[in-house]
């Protein structure tokens, strides 16, 4: 485990990538932390985490003694004014990352899944995050990116708080300037027309949505 990690993989107890996707992840990274029942899924995958957090109300007995067995840290934080999502993102901000790669975080429980995408809000100068699930690849930006693709991949562009003067460069929708914000303009549902596209913005958050397929996990 690096004492100063600059990329980290936090296992969360959501929906879960496929273990070939996570365990590549796992290779690419400086420390893998599981968020309490996340482990349960880690152990599954045969993916060693460097620290366990939570309050443990839902590792299993057995994966806790597999990884206290192992040699594994387990750091229990009991207070209730946070979630177990949290309390990883807190230990990982307390270490120096800066990339977490977030894989578990939806899915299941829809009140937790928008919980989670509520807490990322407030990570934002601490980390830049993206996160997989079983179909996606999710970049949160808060400035002009580009991104790979394939033509015809499905792309969705979702604010998570008033994006202004948003543009699409290669995607069959395309904006010029305009706003995204809940209860006004999503961007969902578009598709990219080549191998790569671009999206520009002057302020807010987005999270763009790709379609997973080979290659998409590599950091």
């Amino acid at each position: 485990m690096k004492q100063n990690p600059l990329q980290a993989l936090l296992i969360c107890n959501g929906e879960m990538a496929s273990p070939r996707i996570l365990q590549a992840l796992a290779w690419q990274v400086d420390t893998i932390v599981c968020a309490d029942g996340g482990a349960n899924a880690a152990r599954a995958m045969d993916i060693i985490p460097d620290t366990i957090v939570g309050d443990f109300d839902s590792i299993t007995i057995d994966t806790r003694v597999f990884f206290e067995r192992a040699g594994v840290p387990l750091i229990h934080l009991e207070r209730q004014d946070d979630t177990d999502f949290e309390k990883a993102l807190i230990h990982l901000r307390e270490r120096g990352v800066k990339q977490v790669v977030i894989c578990g975080v939806t899915g299941k429980l829809l009140d937790h899944t928008l919980g989670n995408f509520s807490i990322l809000l407030r990570y934002l100068d601490a980390f830049e995050m993206v996160l997989f699930d079983p179909h996606y690849r999710v970049d949160v930006i808060t400035t002009d990116a580009e991104f790979s693709s394939r033509p015809g991949d499905r792309i969705s562009v979702v604010p998570l708080t008033l994006a202004s003067g948003v543009h699409y460069d290669g995607l069959r929708y395309p904006l010029q300037g305009d706003s995204l914000s809940f209860g006004i303009a999503e961007g969902t549902c578009n598709e990219a027309l080549g191998d790569k596209f671009s999206i520009s913005l002057k302020e807010g958050v987005l999270l763009v949505f790709r379609e997973l397929h080979e290659g998409m996990w590599t950091l």
